[in-house]
C-alpha cells in the first residue's frame, strides 16, 4: 500500500522512482551482509564434508591397522599330515625345525560288557569300585595317584542305563548303552587319554547278582576292546611318552597334534616367510598413503595452480597431517637395545609426504634384523634377565621403556617401579606377579621363586601407536567430532543472522518508503503553490 501511495504521489512531485530507489538503499544496507553470511555458512558445510571424507579415510587407515596388529611371519609348518601344528604362542616361538617321528598315539581304554537284552536289564544289587590307573598284562594294575577310588552303591532294580549314567559322572570314565542291532545290548565304558588313564572296575555283589559281569579285575582281556596307552614320540632322535596327542612342550610356541603314526620322520619347521612380510609392509604403507594423500588433497593451499583444498588453512587439519607424519617417522623403543625406525625395513618419506619402499633394503633388514620388522606390529615384552618372562595386555596409557621388578625378602611383596603386583605360584614351582592398577596394568611376569628383581621393558609397536592415534582421532567428541559440531554452530549461526537480516529487509524497506512519502507531499505541495502562483502572475500579466 505504501509503495502504492508513493507511486501516486510521484506523478506530481519529484519523478522520480521513488520505490526502487527504495530497494536499491535497503540492498546496499543488507545484501553484503547476507552474502558474506551466506558464504561462511557455505564453506563450514564444505568444511564438514571434507571432515567427513578425512572421517571415512581414518576410519579405512583404523580397519587396515586392526587387521595388521600382530601380524606375525613366523610360519609353522609340518611335512606329515599325522602330526599338525598350531600356534599358540607368538612371543617364545623361535626359528627351527625339529625332526618328530609318531610311533604309536596315546589311546583310551575301552571296556565292552555285552549280552544284554535292552537298557532297562537290571544288574543285581552291591556295589562297584572304580580305580584309574595303569594296566600290566591281563591282571596286573598299578593306580594312578592322581585319581582317588571311586565307589558307586547299587541298589534293587538298578538298571544298565542308570549304571552307564552313574559312572559317566565320575571323573575320567564315560559309560553309554548301546544297541548292537542283533538283539543284544552293550555297555561300553571308555577312559581317558593315556596308559595312565586305565580303568579297572571291582564288584562286590549283595543280596542279587548280577555285578560281577562288571568286574575286570581278572578278565580285563576278555572285555578290553582298545587298551590305554600314551603317545610315543621320538623328537630329534629322543624317545618321549605323552598321555595326550595334543603336545605343546616340544615346539615352543606351538601345539603339535598327533593323528595317527608316521611312515616316515616329519619335519616341523618355524621359519619367516619373507614374501609375506614384504606383502603385508605393502599393505600397511598402502592405507597409510591413501590417507595421507587425503589430507593432502583436502589441506592444498592452491599455489601453483593447485586447487584449492576445502580445508586449507585450517589448523585441525593441518595438526592431524602432523601428528600422522610425526607418528610415523618416530622411534621405537622398548623392543631391544637400540631404537627402531621404519625407515630400517627400506620405508622413505618422499618430498610430497607420501611413502615409498626399497625392496633391497628390506631384504637386508629383514634377514639381519627381524626384530625390526615384528616392531612395526607387535607391541613386545622382555626381560634381560635369565628365566624371566613378561607377557600380557597392557592399555594405551602404556609407555616403551624398561621398568624395575622388585621383591621384597622380607615381606614378599612384589613391586613393579613401585606399583605393587597380585602374586600367586604356578603348577611349575615358578611364581606369577601380575600388575592391576597403574599405566602398566595387564602386564605379566613369571620367574623363578629365587629371582627378586629383574629389568623387565615394554615396547609398543607403530601399529599400536597410529591405533591410538586413531582412537583419538575418530571417537566420540574426538578430534572430528568437535570440528564439525564448531562448523554445525557456524551454520546456525549463519542461518540466524541471515534469518535477522532479512527480517531487517522489510523493516527498512517500510522506513525508507514512508520518509520518502512525506518528501514526496512536501514536494507535491510546493509543486501545487507553485502553479498556483504561476497561473496567478499569468493572470495579472494578461489583465
Amino acid at each position: 500500500m505504501s509503495s502504492e501511495i508513493l507511486s501516486r504521489l510521484n506523478t506530481n512531485g519529484s519523478g522520480l522512482n521513488l520505490a526502487e530507489l527504495a530497494n536499491s538503499l535497503v540492498d546496499a544496507e543488507t545484501l553484503p551482509k547476507i552474502s558474506a553470511a551466506q558464504s561462511t555458512r557455505e564453506e563450514a558445510e564444505l568444511a564438514i564434508s571434507a571432515y567427513g571424507t578425512l572421517r571415512s579415510s581414518y576410519q579405512s587407515l583404523d580397519s587396515t591397522l586392526g587387521s595388521l596388529a600382530g601380524a606375525e611371519v613366523l610360519q609353522a609348518t609340518s611335512t606329515s599330515s599325522n602330526v599338525g601344528l598350531t600356534v599358540t604362542d607368538r612371543t617364545t616361538l623361535a626359528e627351527g625345525t625339529t625332526t618328530i617321528e609318531v610311533s604309536q598315539i596315546a589311546q583310551r581304554q575301552v571296556l565292552e560288557f555285552t549280552g544284554f537284552s535292552s537298557a532297562d536289564d537290571t544288574i543285581g544289587t552291591g556295589s562297584l569300585t572304580i580305580d584309574i590307573g595303569v594296566w600290566f598284562g591281563d591282571t596286573d594294575f598299578a593306580a594312578n595317584p592322581d585319581f582317588a577310588s571311586e565307589t558307586i552303591n547299587i541298589g534293587d532294580g538298578a538298571t544298565l542305563s542308570e549304571l552307564a549314567e552313574a559312572l559317566t559322572s565320575l571323573d575320567g570314565v564315560t559309560a553309554r548303552v548301546l544297541d548292537r542291532g542283533d538283539g543284544t545290548f552293550t555297555l561300553g565304558v571308555v577312559s581317558e587319554l593315556g596308559a595312565g588313564q586305565a580303568i579297572r572296575l571291582t564288584a562286590t555283589e549283595t543280596t542279587t547278582p548280577g555285578l560281577a559281569a562288571f568286574d575286570n579285575t581278572a578278565t580285563n582281556a576278555t572285555v578290553q576292546v582298545q587298551a590305554a596307552q600314551d603317545a610315543m614320540v621320538t623328537v630329534d632322535g629322543i624317545t618321549v611318552f605323552r598321555s595326550s596327542n595334543s603336545i605343546d612342550d616340544i615346539v615352543p610356541g606351538a601345539t603339535l597334534t598327533l593323528t595317527g603314526p608316521t611312515e616316515t620322520a616329519a619335519t616341523v619347521s618355524v621359519a619367516r616367510d619373507m614374501e609375506l612380510a614384504y606383502a603385508v609392509l605393502q599393505d600397511f604403507v598402502g592405507s597409510l598413503n591413501t590417507t595421507i594423500q587425503s589430507l593432502k588433497d583436502i589441506t592444498n593451499a592452491g599455489l601453483e595452480g593447485d586447487d584449492r583444498g576445502a580445508l586449507a588453512g585450517d589448523r585441525t587439519a593441518v595438526r592431524l597431517m602432523t601428528d600422522l607424519m610425526n607418528t610415523i617417522s618416530a622411534p621405537l623403543s622398548g623392543h631391544g637395545d637400540r631404537n627402531l625406525y621404519l625407515a630400517d625395513l627400506g620405508v622413505a618419506t618422499e618430498r610430497d609426504g607420501k611413502l615409498s619402499m626399497n625392496r633391497m633394503v628390506f631384504e637386508r633388514a629383514f634377514n639381519n634384523d627381524p626384530a625390526a620388522f615384528d616392531a612395526m606390529f607387535q607391541n613386545s615384552f622382555g626381560s634381560t634377565t635369565e628365566g624371566v618372562e613378561v607377557s600380557g595386555t597392557v592399555g594405551r596409557s602404556a609407555q616403551s621403556g624398561s621398568y624395575s621388578f622388585l621383591v621384597n625378602n622380607d615381606t614378599g611383596i612384589a613391586t613393579l617401579n613401585g606399583q605393587p603386583l597380585l602374586t600367586s605360584p604356578t603348577l611349575d614351582g615358578r611364581m606369577q606377579y601380575v600388575s592391576l592398577s597403574g599405566s602398566l596394568s595387564g602386564m605379566v611376569i613369571t620367574a623363578p621363586a629365587d629371582v627378586t628383581s629383574a629389568q623387565v621393558s615394554f615396547g609398543r609397536s607403530l601399529v599400536s601407536k597410529l591405533q591410538d592415534l586413531m582412537t583419538e582421532t575418530l571417537q566420540s567428541a574426538g578430534t572430528f567430532d568437535a570440528r564439525e559440531n564448531n562448523f554445525r554452530d557456524i551454520i546456525t549461526e549463519q542461518d540466524d543472522a541471515i534469518k535477522e537480516l532479512n527480517a531487517r529487509v522489510e523493516v527498512l524497506e517500510d522506513r525508507y518508503i514512508k520518509r520518502f512519502a512525506a518528501m514526496e507531499r512536501a514536494i507535491s505541495e510546493l509543486n501545487s503553490t507553485g502553479a498556483y502562483l504561476t497561473n496567478l502572475i499569468e493572470s495579472w500579466n494578461s489583465d
